[in-house]
């Protein structure tokens, strides 16, 4: 049971995955938030 669970987790960790992933006319933001600063970085993953 827990097999198939964990099988079936991948398969839509991947595919969120692959939605995701920054080009150069979209990349993605990531944006970090602690105590003092809020840090936003710009990523392209085809680079």
């Amino acid at each position: 049971m827990a097999t198939a669970k964990h099988l079936r987790r991948n398969r839509i960790k991947k595919g969120i995955r692959n939605k995701i992933s920054g080009t150069a006319e979209r990349p993605r933001l990531a944006v970090y938030k602690s105590n003092t600063a809020i840090y936003a970085q710009v990523i392209n993953d085809l680079a």
